[in-house]
């Protein structure tokens, strides 16, 4: 035992003294709070304006324009423009030309025998000299939609009342009987926080799974390892190297997580500033902003059982690690010359990128039969369970799947301290999956 926590001490000590491990921790943070920063400046980027000329050929919405027009578009994007239908065929030249300043991008044609009542009209289409985009595409169909709904409604001799309240959405509030913090937009903070877990341990699996192989491979080549063992046993070894690294990426989490605190503390009240000033910009240029929306987000995530999630996310982390961990020891065990890595990896890589789809689709439905077997296999629970946390599961759930993470954790450390035994002294050949297999099986 104190040989194994030398390794330990060992790991631990010689990859946190590494300015590489303290460049990461602090560039980290950065590049999370350059991410939010850079959001906020796209997001409330003025992209450049979409000039769209509308030609009613039909004569149908001469009325309408006069009376209703057709609203641009809030953050100034779109811009419509009623043309006159003598002015048609000039449009049409001068969207053609390759002279640059257009001062139209797109045409939108109604063609003459458009028809209110007929079901099988003729389309109305969007011609333009420049791509438009996808949203703008979206925001030109709504808005052609609106007028041609509205258009219809007059024509039936229905008032402007009728039509509010014909077009008034209709809010159904979703309750649980189960919990009665789950109130309206409970999901989306959950799913948000859930998947932000998820991803973290996604990737620390990777990441430091990965590194536990090189650090394997790399001794194993330098004949490092030959020295270690006639000191340690195969075993003690694996599971010291396993241990210190995984205390190294608990520590490199807790780092980010008090520092990405403090950047929020400092930054966050400057960023909704500026998120502020936006909004009530857009609101009066006539656009609808959903303040509601980002309150109802914000005051939910405040209820998420951050108790449950301090406590059992490191637990599920450190479980994953040392699952994998293990196996990624092995491998770089077996590992000979850098091209035998990707065939051996891919058997270890396929149950993690499969949890992680798994994670994304319980997220939409987190009570599915699919959640709930993801969240008990070992090789899948770690990241499942990770985006489950912040939807409150019973505690018989959270209590059998850690069991079973632990579970896997013994067996795949037995065998893959079976193949590392074996693997780590052979040089010289190239070893096969079937003979990873037999290992694992035999021992030999």
């Amino acid at each position: 035992m104190r040989k194994t926590g030398i390794i330990i001490a060992r790991e631990y000590i010689t990859r946190v003294t590494r300015p590489v491990f303290w460049i990461a921790t602090l560039l980290a943070p950065l590049g999370f709070l350059l991410l939010i920063v850079a959001s906020v400046i796209i997001s409330s980027y003025d992209n450049e304006s979409t000039h769209v000329a509308l030609a009613d050929e039909s004569g149908l919405f001469d009325d309408y324009f006069k009376q209703y027009g057709l609203a641009d578009a809030a953050d100034g994007s779109v811009h419509f423009h009623v043309l006159e239908r003598e002015r048609i065929p000039e449009v049409e030249t001068l969207l053609k030309s390759n002279g640059d300043n257009k001062k139209y991008q797109a045409i939108i044609r109604i063609p003459p025998n458009y028809r209110l009542e007929n079901p099988e009209n003729p389309v109305i289409s969007c011609q333009y000299a420049e791509r438009i985009g996808l949203d703008k595409k979206q925001f030109i169909t709504d808005r052609i939609s609106e007028m041609v709904k509205r258009r219809r409604m007059l024509a039936s001799n229905i008032s402007e009342e009728q039509q509010a309240m014909l077009n008034r959405e209709v809010e159904v509030v979703f309750e649980s009987l189960m919990d009665k913090n789950e109130r309206k937009g409970y999901d989306a903070a959950a799913a948000i926080v859930g998947l932000l877990m998820a991803m973290a341990i996604y990737i620390s699996i990777f990441f430091y799974g990965t590194m536990i192989m090189k650090g394997v491979q790399e001794e194993k080549t330098n004949r490092i390892i030959e020295v270690l063992i006639s000191s340690v046993k195969p075993f003690q070894l694996m599971i010291g190297k396993i241990i210190g690294v995984g205390a190294v990426g608990l520590t490199q989490f807790v780092l980010w997580i008090v520092l990405i605190f403090l950047i929020n503390l400092m930054v966050a009240p400057l960023l909704g500033v500026t998120i502020a000033n936006n909004s009530s910009m857009a609101s009066g240029a006539g656009g609808d902003v959903d303040t509601d929306a980002a309150e109802i987000l914000l005051r939910n995530l405040a209820l998420l059982p951050y108790g449950q999630i301090i406590v059992l996310f490191p637990l599920y982390f450190l479980g994953g690690f040392f699952l994998y961990g293990s196996l990624f020891a092995a491998l770089g065990a077996a590992m000979g010359e850098d091209g035998d890595q990707q065939s051996l990896m891919i058997p270890i890589s396929l149950p993690i990128i499969i949890s992680v789809f798994i994670a994304m689709n319980v997220m939409k439905n987190p009570d599915s039969s699919l959640g709930f077997w993801g969240s008990l296999i070992p090789f899948t629970s770690p990241v499942v369970m990770g985006a489950l946390l912040p939807f409150r599961l019973p505690w018989w759930h959270i209590a059998l799947s850690l069991a079973l993470l632990i579970g896997g954790f013994l067996l795949t450390t037995y065998i893959a301290a079976r193949v590392y035994r074996t693997a780590i002294l052979m040089y010289g050949k190239k070893i096969s999956f079937k003979e990873l297999m037999r290992w694992a099986v035999a021992g030999r």
